[in-house]
């Protein structure tokens, strides 16, 4: 691995830039709805919040894909982490609804930058490395992630809120700084144009993905939707429901945090040589089991052993998702591709959240979980009767990189 860092100072710099981003990332994740909660807002409301900040990813990601095949990838990922400082000052001086609404926007418009990072990403990997990239950066983002987690809710409980997104800004400014002057331009600069056509043109193009793709993305699109409704409200659930405090939580998804970085370093590595369908149904089935414990026990050891099989679970999934889109679309409209399967997915599971949330706050801690579950099982046979690793060979096309 050392040897390869040498022979791409690049791989160090997103090394860098990817440590940061997560820990500014768990920081917000593990704080967010108990710190919403504390504004006064309801379980409904942080739903709604969280369908509203995939609105905003979900116009712009397509469009702004397209953009960074012509344009290159740099200019985008610098204005996603100015965005998302943008978002911290927002959540520093909130006293209520009003602010977090902002922040939540300019975190949704920052994601929907991601696509251009994991394009970047591919296009800095060795032939055959994609999915040994995706792991090792994978468990760079989790490995700092914890280290946020955990001292997220330490602040949140013993100084509060406010200095927990100070510390995210800063963390969002060192990663700007980073990929200002470090991390280099993967793309060549395409001679074709960008304008107002173009850009509606990939917005609709999201919606009609190439035959070959239609399979992965209704697969995909149910499991965001049954993790929308559910596992995305946790932090929530448990706080409003059991009286978690901030500081549980941290502790909580530190331990989905660590055990992620630690398989991911391992698992990614073997994406490419196992299959990513397998992958990808064993995360659905780990996910099956630890929804059902929380379904049935939701004390705290109960949860932290949860967090664990969510963590090993993940490790599965990510470096196999986007290993199969890396490798399955077009290379010379790989960010577009990326960006509209993204919003293909997150338009199916926008509703998810405000969804759960409703579901919450009439039948209680249970009926959101409980729909997670049943959606999961679906998601399971179709992950395995209709994705296929090597799809866009099998429709006969060429898979040029």
């Amino acid at each position: 691995m050392l040897q390869r860092i040498r022979r791409s100072p690049q791989i160090l710099y997103l090394g860098l830039a990817t440590a940061l981003r997560g820990l500014r990332d768990n920081i917000r994740y593990v704080v967010w709805q108990p710190f919403a909660l504390s504004l006064g807002l309801s379980v409904k409301d942080i739903g709604a919040l969280e369908s509203l900040m995939e609105l905003s990813r979900i116009i712009f990601q397509p469009i702004i894909g397209a953009a960074s095949d012509v344009y290159g990838r740099k200019p985008f990922l610098i204005l996603r982490d100015l965005l998302v400082v943008c978002a911290g000052v927002f959540f520093i001086f909130s006293k209520s609804w009003l602010y977090a609404t902002l922040g939540m926007i300019l975190v949704g418009f920052g994601y929907s930058i991601i696509p251009v990072w994991t394009s970047i990403i591919a296009e800095s990997a060795e032939e055959g490395q994609v999915g040994w990239l995706y792991g090792i950066l994978g468990s760079v983002y989790m490995t700092c992630g914890l280290i946020g987690t955990i001292s997220a809710g330490w602040l949140a409980d013993n100084i509060g809120y406010r200095m927990v997104f100070i510390v995210f800004v800063a963390a969002s400014t060192l990663s700007l700084i980073v990929t200002t002057l470090k991390i280099e331009e993967t793309h060549t600069l395409s001679k074709r144009e960008f304008g107002v056509g173009k850009a509606l043109s990939s917005m609709l193009d999201s919606f009609r993905p190439q035959r070959y793709l239609w399979g992965y993305y209704i697969a995909m699109s149910v499991d965001l939707l049954a993790f929308s409704i559910g596992w995305r409200l946790i932090n929530g659930l448990l706080v409003d429901s059991f009286g978690f405090t901030a500081g549980q939580i941290a502790i909580i998804s530190a331990f989905q945090t660590g055990t992620m970085a630690v398989s991911q370093m391992l698992i990614g590595s073997r994406v490419d040589r196992y299959g990513y369908r397998v992958y990808l149904t064993a995360s659905q089935i780990i996910s099956g089991i630890l929804i059902v414990a929380l379904i049935l026990k939701p004390t705290y050891l109960v949860a932290i052993a949860s967090n664990v099989l969510m963590g090993f679970s993940a490790a599965l999934w990510s470096p196999a998702e986007q290993a199969w889109v890396a490798k399955n679309v077009d290379p010379s409209e790989r960010a577009k591709s990326i960006g509209g399967y993204s919003t293909f997915r997150g338009l199916v599971a926008l509703p998810g959240p405000f969804i759960g949330g409703i579901i919450y706050d009439r039948y209680g801690y249970n009926a959101p979980m409980l729909v997670n579950l049943a959606l999961l099982v679906v998601d399971i046979l179709l992950l395995w009767f209709l994705i296929k690793d090597n799809a866009r060979e099998e429709a006969g096309l060429l898979n040029d990189s």
